[in-house]
């Protein structure tokens, strides 16, 4: 379909190319131009140039879907109910895995700024929730029993032994919900309380996280000499 429709765009900017020779061929001539034919072929171009992009967008818009609804499916997938722990399975975790990088390879498709943007921002959100799931506690984390039985399990295992969970799917996730290098913090440049928000807090509310601040301030002007607003 988008083959075709890049061949008809190809096709009307030819013809368009021809009708602009033939006026310039007659204003050569002396003869009268007639610039309906042109302006046809520019009505044209320009239906089908909004068609392309609103073509282009709405396709995006259908991966970023699709990218979204992956990323929450790897998550979902682990949760198990009634359960603060994750899913210990070797398939659960081999799924969410390869749920999260259809999603991570989907992404690379999007067109759109504003799509990349609501991606990055969708995909901050699952990475903590997944974080929170798989890294429950720090630094220990789960318990390695967790993983496998025993450590030569990950290795090899006979049928009556619990299967480990595959070290690929564990890598993949747990390098997800590492915080990128090169990312930047979005809330990075927020200033900190102001002593004016302090005492505001302190008399309006909420109060305790008022009366914390201002332990806090006393506390940093001990520490450093001087409070870091």
């Amino acid at each position: 379909m988008t083959l075709l429709m890049w061949l008809a765009a190809c096709g009307l900017a030819i013809d368009t190319v021809l009708v602009a020779c033939y006026v310039i061929f007659q204003w050569h001539a002396g003869a009268q131009l007639d610039l309906a034919p042109f302006f046809v072929a520019g009505g044209a171009c320009l239906a089908l140039f909004t068609f392309l992009t609103n073509l282009r967008r709405a396709r995006s818009q259908d991966v970023l879907s699709a990218a979204c609804d992956f990323l929450e499916k790897s998550y979902e997938t682990l949760v198990v109910k009634d359960s603060p722990e994750p899913s210990n399975n070797r398939r659960t975790w081999l799924t969410s895995a390869r749920l999260l990088k259809t999603a991570e390879s989907l992404a690379e498709r999007l067109v759109e700024a504003s799509h990349r943007k609501i991606y990055e921002q969708t995909r901050e959100y699952w990475r903590g929730k997944l974080y929170d799931l798989i890294y429950p506690t720090q630094p220990e984390g789960l318990p390695s029993t967790f993983y496998a039985d025993e450590p030569d399990h990950m290795l090899a295992t006979i049928n009556e032994q619990r299967s480990p969970l595959s070290e690929k799917s564990l890598a993949y996730l747990y390098r997800f919900i590492q915080w990128p290098d090169k990312a930047a913090d979005p809330i990075g440049e927020v200033a900190k309380f102001t002593e004016d928000e302090i005492h505001k807090m302190q008399t309006f509310g909420p109060r305790g996280l008022g009366n914390l601040m201002v332990d806090v301030r006393k506390l940093q002007d001990k520490v450093f000499g001087k409070s870091e607003a």
